[in-house]
């Protein structure tokens, strides 16, 4: 199995970090763990991380989104940004990401990530662009209501 399975089975077990993750593993019985593959090396929290940085995000999240947005009948979409907690240093800014939620059916059926600087409005403008939004009402929060829009 592979490295994706044992991060996919750790966070279906509660664990909520790489640390925990990693933990987890460790903790496993040997037979469980050779299951994986793994019958002498455990990964480590650098080795997922160094693993999770490989992977092409954009691509896994629109195959993903496109697999269930066609699915799903859309009635209301929500907008919304958020930072992830973790993803910065010194040497990286923060990852912020634009969501396209479907309200009724608990799913996000896109996502991108914005760039530094870049405000919500603009970016989800391309967000829309790449979601099949038809015959959706999209929401969204206070972001989205300048106050130069706003009737007073």
């Amino acid at each position: 199995m592979s490295i994706f399975n044992i991060l996919l089975l750790g966070i279906m077990c509660g664990n909520d970090s790489l640390a925990r993750i990693s933990r987890w593993f460790r903790s496993l019985p040997k037979k469980t763990a050779e299951s994986f593959g793994c019958s002498k090396w455990r990964p480590s929290i650098a080795t997922l991380s160094n693993i999770l940085r490989m992977i092409p995000v954009d691509s896994v999240e629109k195959a993903l989104g496109a697999c269930f947005s066609d699915k799903i009948p859309i009635n209301h979409i929500a907008i919304d940004g958020k930072s992830l907690r973790g993803t910065s240093n010194d040497t990286v800014s923060i990852v912020h990401l634009l969501s396209a939620f479907l309200v009724e059916n608990q799913k996000v059926i896109n996502q991108i990530r914005m760039k530094t600087g870049e405000n919500e409005i603009t970016s989800a403008m391309i967000l829309l662009m790449e979601t099949n939004i038809d015959g959706g009402i999209i929401t969204g929060d206070a972001i989205f209501a300048p106050k130069k829009y706003v009737k007073q």
